[in-house]
């Protein structure tokens, strides 16, 4: 690609940023909020909370993989601000039709839905910020972008651990409260000004190109590094509030300070990657955290029989699984440094969704791991995932140059 086909950088950056922040913030909210009420959704629907609540939670996190695929190669062909509206009001939408669900098929349906909105936000979002921020500046952007995800869990954890449980509110008000946030697309025009950035026709790649011998190597990597993370993140870190709730009984209101505390950690991990990747280097902070993060499972593992007698501990032992969850912020960076910007959009978003797509099964049968009353097998494969990642991201390769000047 020539500098000549790159479109200019936005010309209000930090407005660009704040727009895709928000984005990301509530896009990933609507997908963590059913962690915190699924088990009274289960209770009030009278479905097996490890048996259809698990298929349901691994189809909607499927479907983000159909959602990330659409969803960035409409970002790449008619432009990034039309995708991410689109995605908005899809995710929206989906949140309007779980507070009207009745069974599980509607319920069904609409966590699809939802599923499908959210697939493509993340990629669409860290694509703009790679193209309107270069050098190391990036890094540090890409973590405050990042930053969103914990925000976005301790929304979640309020609204469903404070505000849910109230008389006269309950799941259904929650989630059709959640559809409201469909006005964001409306600031969108405002937000992102400027021609919308579709990549010029005679500059457009088709998606085969990721798995083309230039890039091969590196959609591999970055594939099995985000699968890795995924399972970490989704059998582990968000089937935390659930398990604590329902296998040792901790309060609801107990749950849900743990969690804006654990994720306030979580914040500061994804701002703090920015800045020490740029002065130390992405790819070994990304294995120094990726370290922290197995460290943190081990002694959260210690620390699962004494939950009930010392809650306290146990908040600092997952706090420390949260410092090392920043190698999230290092995703965004990477896409934007292997990628062209023809490809960046749909690699990021595609492979993103992908990585959800392989929890499908993993989520049943995390389920009927549960069962057995111990959230230990989780545990274990948290580290093992923490540990694989550390070993897979050397295989990236290096000096990669994609030709444009957004990533010079």
């Amino acid at each position: 690609m020539t500098a000549a086909a790159v479109p200019p950088a936005p010309q209000h950056p930090w407005r660009v940023l704040v727009f895709c922040w928000l984005g990301w913030v509530f896009d990933f909210y609507d997908l963590i909020l059913f962690a915190f009420g699924k088990r009274t959704i289960a209770q009030e629907l009278g479905l097996d909370l490890y048996g259809s609540i698990a298929w349901i939670e691994g189809w909607s996190l499927a479907a983000t993989a159909v959602g990330g695929f659409l969803f960035g190669r409409l970002a790449d062909r008619t432009g990034r601000r039309t995708a991410m509206v689109a995605s908005i009001v899809a995710f929206s939408f989906g949140a309007l039709l779980t507070g009207c669900a009745q069974g599980f098929w509607s319920l069904l349906l609409a966590r699809v839905v939802t599923g499908l909105g959210v697939g493509g936000e993340w990629g669409i979002g860290h694509a703009v910020v790679a193209e309107t921020w270069h050098g190391r500046t990036r890094d540090r952007v890409h973590g405050l972008l990042q930053a969103g995800s914990p925000v976005a869990m301790a929304a979640a954890a309020a609204v469903g651990c404070f505000l849910m449980p109230l008389p006269g509110v309950g799941w259904r008000a929650v989630f059709l409260g959640s559809s409201a946030l469909a006005v964001l697309a409306l600031f969108a025009r405002a937000c992102m000004p400027g021609p919308d950035r579709a990549v010029q026709a005679a500059e457009r790649l088709p998606v085969a190109t990721l798995w083309s011998p230039a890039y091969r190597r590196t959609s591999a990597v970055l594939l099995g590094l985000l699968t890795l993370h995924m399972a970490g993140f989704w059998c582990v870190y968000a089937e935390l509030p659930a398990a604590l709730m329902q296998l040792h009984k901790v309060p609801a209101r107990d749950v849900g300070w743990f969690q804006i505390q654990v994720n306030t950690v979580h914040v500061f991990a994804d701002l703090a990657f920015g800045f020490v990747a740029a002065a130390w280097g992405r790819l070994r902070t990304f294995v120094l955290c990726c370290l922290l993060f197995a460290v943190g499972h081990v002694v959260v593992l210690a620390q699962l029989d004494a939950i009930t007698a010392d809650f306290g501990a146990f908040t600092l032992a997952v706090a420390l699984m949260g410092v090392g969850a920043g190698t999230w912020s290092c995703f965004g960076a990477l896409f934007g440094a292997h990628y062209p910007v023809a490809l960046r959009a749909t690699a990021a978003a595609t492979f993103y969704a992908l990585a959800r797509f392989v929890q499908l099964p993993c989520k049943p049968l995390l389920g009927e791991s549960l069962r057995g009353g111990s959230f230990a097998p989780a545990l274990w494969l948290g580290i093992g995932c923490a540990l694989g990642s550390a070993l897979l991201v050397l295989l990236l390769p290096r000096g990669r140059v994609t030709g444009s000047v957004a990533d010079r």
